[in-house]
């Protein structure tokens, strides 16, 4: 499991183009202009959102609170690509985005906190270095709510590197 997550937001035409390519063109490019501070399209919390290594505690909380029948938000991180597996990216397009997002801007952060259990989510095998501050963790799930309400904002969809 890696110890970093980005999102980063494009169109849905250039995630589409993205992965109807050879996985080593996908990945210089999303390095050379997202993951990189000196891309030309890393703009910290804009077009680039990043979490550090609670993303999978983030996931888990967020997962847990989900009460649709289908349980959408087990996808926040994304889906593969099926035909051409890139090990790590997953992405979103725009209209999944954007129902994630409705119901992720539904969810209230300190509400996500009651599902906070460390032996569930030892038994789940979640990664969990240690306990986390909540404050901290509060301001990590932020980030992922602003990278959907961007995305959607700008009917963007959503590449994820889990690096």
């Amino acid at each position: 499991m890696g110890m970093i997550l980005e999102f980063y937001r494009l169109s849905d035409e250039k995630i589409i183009e993205l992965f109807n390519q050879p996985e080593k063109v996908c990945s210089e490019y999303l390095e050379k202009n997202y993951a990189s501070v000196y891309g030309k399209e890393h703009r910290e919390n804009d077009t680039v959102f990043s979490l550090d290594k609670t993303w999978a505690v983030i996931r888990f909380l967020i997962i847990s609170a989900d009460t649709t029948e289908n349980k959408i938000l087990s996808e926040l991180y994304g889906e593969s690509q099926t035909d051409n597996v890139f090990d790590n990216y997953n992405f979103l397009l725009s209209k999944k985005v954007e129902v994630m997002n409705d119901l992720l801007q539904e969810m209230q952060t300190n509400d996500l906190f009651k599902f906070y259990d460390e032996i569930k989510m030892k038994n789940e095998m979640v990664y969990n270095e240690s306990s986390y501050h909540l404050d901290y963790l509060e301001k990590q799930i932020e980030i992922v709510k602003l990278a959907f309400e961007k995305a959607a904002n700008s009917n963007s969809g959503l590449i994820i590197n889990i690096g």
